[in-house]
């Protein structure tokens, strides 16, 4: 029996198989199956996440263009601006608490960790003491540092750490 007559014979009993299902999903069928994480942990591929990420975004580009203005121009802070400053480090205060909810994609098993130790112990050695830093108000930075560190603009610049985000959702 050649490979033709096995296809028509596999064809006949219902069970034919094609290249195309056996590598290609059924049109309208997801490619990565949502996985089942624990509780209270937000996957990283999630929509909602995602557009949380691209918000951030925004408020990043805000961030790029403010703070260089504030540090070139503004001796003292101005009320409004000053107002949008706080809530933009709000917002980006409660991404440091999401980001302890975070499943992460482990790139030596290439597996979603959903491990609410390992994702807090990932994120504590690695990015977390910098986004506190540029989260600090700037008011309350200058009152707490040491006298030649009290410019108004050091501590604004330190926002700018942020701009990783921007390089990470490009490099998605």
């Amino acid at each position: 029996m050649d490979v033709s007559e096995e296809l028509e014979q596999l064809s006949r009993d219902g069970s034919h198989y094609s290249l195309s299902t056996g590598i290609l999903p059924s049109l309208g069928a997801r490619s990565n199956p949502r996985v089942q994480l624990n509780r209270f942990i937000i996957s990283p591929y999630d929509r909602r996440y995602r557009i949380w990420e691209t918000f951030l975004v925004a408020l990043v580009i805000y961030t790029a263009w403010v703070s260089p203005f504030e540090f070139g121009f503004l001796k003292q802070p101005e009320r409004p601006l000053s107002i949008c400053d706080y809530v933009v480090n709000g917002f980006f205060a409660m991404d440091i608490v999401l980001t302890f909810c975070l499943a992460y994609f482990d790139k030596t098993s290439y597996i979603l960790v959903d491990d609410c130790k390992k994702i807090a112990w990932k994120y504590a050695t690695s990015w977390l003491a910098l986004d506190i830093i540029s989260t600090i108000p700037t008011e309350l930075a200058r009152k707490i540092s040491p006298v030649p560190f009290q410019s108004y603009g050091f501590f604004n610049m330190l926002c700018l750490w942020r701009l990783r985000r921007v390089s990470a959702l490009f490099s998605r």
